[in-house]
């Protein structure tokens, strides 16, 4: 049975104070929705867009506003409310680290493209965010977004006490460095294996100020009835939790079958009858992951075979030559060629 896999989709909540940045640039939203199969009504709190359209829109706000920052500038107008029914089950959790694991564990509920995931990094830990959909090749501005969304809902959830030791960039530097250092008062690095915020492992237990037990647990059982109502698929689950698993070192199915609380044979009988299987899904995943590090000239060919959890970086090269057909250094190339190519 082939895969009838379904398209990967963001909700569009996001973007709606797209609309006054473009204002503020004199640029009408049409133009930035051409091409993209988008249209203006579409982008609306509880609609979704697909995750391929999604990433056109914030290049195009890009190019056509000419502003470098446009990300940031989203990002920093995002609230907790913007992530909709997640966003209410965080609003009254007990502590940051209860808030931000519900933002894992229920993040699919928004995206089925990408994943937002908790990585511990000795006393730190990173919210970080990772793009497992490969048909999209993502845009800088997307990682500026990411950071500065997860700056604003922190910020929110803890009234401005907790912040980022470091914010976290899997993209080249750009010219002007300015807003990203303003965004979390802490200092940037660009060129990152991974994309997200580190925070200090003591920063999880900070009560939050709109602590409420009562209220939720209210809005976790009706977001758990709602995600009952429209369950993800069991290979849609599989690439959301790959992402984070490679970069831990433990994207084998064994690993990810124990995440998802179902035996290994389970797993694999869930996904053939899906039309698919773990090995296919997790090519995909690590294709998605491997154009995305690739443009990063910073990162070795042997750096991004061992953050895709490759036991060798020849491993690596014959399965991208296996997936693109060609060798992942020419692809590099090509692809900074096309980057440097002007609009």
């Amino acid at each position: 049975m082939a895969e009838t896999r379904q398209v990967a989709v963001q909700r569009a909540a996001s973007l709606v104070p797209l609309v006054g940045l473009l204002a503020e640039s004199d640029v009408a939203l049409e133009t930035v929705l051409s091409g993209t199969g988008v249209s203006a009504d579409q982008l609306q709190a509880d609609r979704y867009i697909p995750y391929v359209a999604f990433n056109e829109i914030l290049e195009n706000a890009a190019r056509l506003t000419g502003r470098g920052d446009i990300g940031i500038a989203l990002g920093q107008l995002q609230t907790l409310a913007t992530l909709g029914p997640v966003g209410t089950v965080m609003w009254h959790a007990a502590t940051l680290g209860e808030a931000l694991s519900a933002f894992t564990a229920f993040q699919i509920h928004n995206s089925t493209g990408g994943t937002v995931y908790l990585l511990r990094a000795e006393q730190d830990i990173v919210l970080g965010y990772g793009v497992y959909d490969p048909n999209v090749l993502v845009s800088p501005v997307f990682h500026d977004l990411v950071c500065a969304v997860g700056c604003s809902i922190i910020a929110e959830l803890t009234g401005g006490a907790v912040g980022p030791e470091e914010i976290l960039l899997s993209r080249a530097a750009p010219v002007d460095v300015t807003p990203y250092r303003r965004l979390g008062r802490c200092p940037v690095r660009f060129g990152q294996i991974q994309t997200g915020l580190l925070l200090h492992a003591s920063a999880l237990a900070f009560p939050l100020p709109e602590a409420d037990e009562v209220r939720h647990v209210r809005a976790l059982n009706g977001l758990i009835s709602r995600m009952k109502w429209a369950p993800h698929e069991v290979s849609g689950q599989v690439r959301h939790l790959l992402r984070p698993q490679l970069l831990m070192g433990r994207g084998n199915m064994d690993d990810v079958a124990a995440r998802l609380g179902l035996h290994t044979r389970v797993l694999r009988r869930r996904l053939q009858a899906e039309g698919t299987t773990f090995e296919a899904i997790k090519d995909e995943v690590r294709f998605a992951a491997a154009r995305e590090l690739l443009k990063l000239d910073t990162l070795s060919i042997e750096d991004i075979a061992a953050t895709l959890d490759y036991g060798s970086a020849s491993s690596f090269l014959h399965a991208f030559r296996r997936w693109s057909g060609q060798a992942p250094g020419k692809w590099r190339r090509q692809q900074m060629k096309v980057d440097q190519e002007p609009e």
